[in-house]
């Protein structure tokens, strides 16, 4: 994907992505310096939901909205996977 740098120096991130890393106005970015150039990532950022006991509890901000029943089937298909011994469990699709 290539967006572009304006007069300002800014870059718009587009609309899908800014969705899908639940990003919303305010959100802090880090630039990481690469060898073959700069990455883009949320600031100390943590996961809604985090594992307690094996169950999945939420710990995000409210603001965030998140299609939990899509995660959920990602996750199951993903143990499915790894309990008939699949190596295509290594990179579960998104």
């Amino acid at each position: 994907m290539t967006v572009t740098i304006d007069k300002a120096g800014r870059v718009v991130i587009p609309k899908h992505v800014r969705d899908r890393y639940h990003m919303q106005p305010g959100t802090e970015l880090e630039i990481e310096y690469e060898a073959d150039g700069i990455s883009l990532k949320a600031h100390d950022t943590k996961p809604s939901l985090i594992r307690k006991r094996g169950i999945l509890v939420h710990h995000g901000s409210d603001t965030v909205t998140m299609d939990t029943a899509n995660f959920l089937n990602r996750q199951r298909e993903h143990r499915n996977y790894v309990v008939a011994g699949d190596t295509a469990a290594e990179n579960p699709k998104e």
